[in-house]
């Protein structure tokens, strides 16, 4: 093969491994509005792209088995096929498949999004390996550093030039003539096989299905991670690309260091490493979030990359002779996707809160125990890693499963009940008693809270209570004529307890779980004298197909756990909320966050627009069961706002506003 040859195959894979990294950020931002800003949404969006990689290796598996010219004709007509896509390709309506579950809703919208053009790239690299090897040329070597190499830089480009530099619509026309560009190259080295009319000889090695399983389970293990890291991750900050394309540049940086051969000879201090880690990572857990930030990042993080550098690795030692390389490299793609499907579906059916980590960690101690003995069956009793393995059996373990059972009831207070769990697409949801309340969590952070005494059960509280600029602003904006309210999340259903006879209450709530609680095992929304309503969907979305000037008071209060929803506080969802405001309307928005300055980006979006803002801190008080707790408020007009807000002392602004939009939000820039 020629160096022009060369270079033209080398630029097929890399380009195929660009769009196939480029546009897993590109879609899920797509899709998270219309899904609240779920962290499940990103997890959804990673099995979908696993399974389809999976087709694209059995797609090249099938054609090197098949006489070439079938190979070369159906190859053809999938570069055909995808050279008419992206030539008619629209992004479709978010609104597709209503009656389909979440999760597989956004199967369905990724499949008629990107399915044919995705199989084409996963199946590239894998495809232009078994031509090379028909042409009995250098380049395949070459070929997985290039496509590595393609799939970091789209990583890397993604946040730093493709989002804020073109709108979604925009990215999306340019990733559909950028896969255009992909089918020609594909097609055209392609032509170049013409020229063999036979196949190599290949070995007739068998591979045992013990093989096989074991291919699988050390892709399985890091594959579940990822999803499990990702989950965690955007459950304390924020469901946003950035934070997704880290944990996944982690797992794929596993991988090249692994198929580079840079991992064997430190294996023993990656599992001292790999045992540090997952011991914070217990820690973390134990502390059922209250953990700093840095923390529970540095142990996810760092034990999603000693783990997939541990399993990868091992893997790696397992490949079978090159002719078996196409099956070795389906039966990864299995595994993979297994362990996404497992943390992203078959997890919330089984799990009532997130076990995943813990489940992963604990099949990963199991996994390099077994491969290692099945690799080294005498030298393992004296080796470092057997020590570092035994070390963190013994104490990591058992340290994770008290973690797990305390956070499932079963440790703690015997005060406290646990009435219910539920655990959905959206989150995990528990609703506890003890004798003085019952409480409503949602993820790590308690979202609503009821007095048990019938005398004070429609009495506010925690956010909402007596002193907070919540209630203060209740109490004096149009407080002797009916009201129209809006209200982005439910939560217990407290602030029905404001509602009089006349007012209108709306309520945006994305989770149908927290609606059937809120109205099964709380009480504010049945004693309300309002006329309250509760649409089920995204409050920006249903906001937006309502008619304008409508609400006198907009309250947001959206937060899954302590994620951010992104999408609510970017210069154009307040945009929308103006346009629903009357014109003496009030905004409030509890900015309240453990990791996150929400009031920065706030306060930007209120300069944008032109309006007034205040932001309020209001200290905890026991005896009013009141919680600490942060609202800004905005109004059009400053007189109006110093009158509602009279009293309280307004909390100075120390640090600069952060200004999010639809095209760009980073989280980072508001870390505290």
């Amino acid at each position: 093969m020629t160096r022009s040859l060369a270079v033209l195959w080398c630029a097929s894979a890399f380009c195929s491994a660009f769009l196939s990294f480029v546009v897993q950020p590109l879609l899920a931002k797509w899709l998270l509005p219309s899904f609240g800003g779920s962290p499940s949404t990103w997890a959804a969006c990673l099995v979908f792209f696993q399974v389809m990689l999976l087709g694209g290796y059995a797609h090249a598996w099938l054609l090197s088995r098949l006489p070439l010219r079938w190979n070369r004709a159906l190859h053809a007509a999938l570069c055909l096929g995808v050279i008419v896509f992206s030539c008619t390709a629209e992004l479709p309506p978010l609104h597709a498949a209503p009656h389909l579950p979440p999760g597989l809703r956004i199967v369905w919208l990724l499949a008629c999004s990107a399915g044919l053009p995705y199989l084409l790239t996963a199946c590239t690299a894998p495809l232009l390996s078994d031509w090379a090897a028909q042409l009995r040329a250098a380049v395949p070597h070459r070929l997985y550093a290039v496509s590595n190499l393609g799939s970091l830089l789209a990583l890397a480009a993604y946040p730093a030039w493709v989002e804020p530099s073109w709108s979604l619509s925009e990215q999306y026309t340019l990733y559909c003539r950028a896969v255009l560009l992909a089918a020609v190259l594909s097609l055209t080295c392609l032509l170049q096989t013409l020229r063999t009319q036979t196949r190599p000889e290949r070995a007739a090695a068998p591979v045992t299905w013990r093989a096989r399983l074991g291919w699988s389970s050390c892709a399985f293990v890091p594959s579940l991670l990822l999803v499990a890291v990702s989950t965690h991750i955007s459950v304390d900050l924020a469901p946003t690309p950035v934070l997704w394309i880290v944990p996944l540049a982690v797992y794929l940086l596993s991988f090249i260091a692994a198929f580079a051969g840079w991992v064997s000879r430190a294996r023993g201090a990656l599992a001292g490493a790999w045992v540090l880690f997952s011991a914070l990572l217990a820690h973390s857990g134990f502390a059922a979030g209250t953990a700093q930030l840095w923390l529970q990042l540095t142990a996810a993080l760092g034990s999603l990359a000693c783990a997939g550098l541990l399993c990868h690795d091992t893997l790696v030692g397992a490949r079978p002779a090159p002719a078996q390389l196409t099956s070795f490299y389906v039966w990864l793609s299995i595994g993979g996707a297994l362990g996404g499907v497992s943390a992203t579906f078959l997890a919330p059916w089984l799990f009532r809160d997130y076990y995943e980590l813990e489940l992963g960690s604990a099949l990963c101690y199991a996994l390099l125990w077994y491969a290692g003995r099945a690799r080294e069956q005498s030298a393992l009793r004296a080796s470092a890693e057997r020590r570092w393995l035994v070390l963190g059996a013994l104490l990591v373990l058992p340290l994770m499963a008290a973690g797990c059972l305390l956070r499932a009831g079963y440790f703690g207070s015997r005060e406290v009940r646990v009435l219910e769990r539920r655990r959905s697409f959206l989150g995990a949801l528990k609703v506890s008693e003890d004798r003085v309340a019952r409480m409503l969590t949602h993820g790590r952070i308690r979202h609503g809270m009821q007095l048990i005494d019938p005398a004070r059960s429609a009495q506010p509280t925690m956010y909402y209570g007596p002193g907070t600029a919540l209630a203060t602003v209740l109490s004096r904006h149009r407080a002797t004529t009916p009201r129209r309210m809006g209200i982005v999340g439910l939560g217990v259903g407290t602030l029905a307890a404001f509602g009089k006879a006349g007012d209108q209450l709306s309520f945006f709530e994305l989770d149908p779980a927290v609606v059937q609680l809120a109205r099964q095992r709380f009480t504010y929304l049945a004693r309300t004298p309002a006329a309250a309503q509760i649409e089920v969907g995204d409050g920006r979305l249903s906001l937006a197909r309502a008619p304008g000037r409508a609400l006198d008071i907009l309250v947001l209060d959206a937060f899954a756990s302590d994620a951010v929803p992104v999408h609510l506080l970017t210069a154009e969802a307040f945009a929308e909320y103006l346009r629903q405001l009357a014109p003496d309307g009030v905004l409030l928005a509890n900015v309240s966050n453990r990791h996150l300055a929400v009031d920065r980006v706030v306060r930007a979006a209120a300069k944008l627009h032109g309006l007034a803002c205040a932001v309020v801190d209001t200290g905890a008080d026991a005896t009013r069961f009141v919680s600490s707790v942060r609202w800004a408020v905005l109004t059009r007009d400053a007189a109006q706002l110093a009158r509602l807000l009279e009293g309280h002392e307004l909390r100075v602004a120390t640090r600069p506003a952060v200004l999010w939009t639809d095209a760009r939000a980073s989280v980072w820039s508001i870390i505290k």
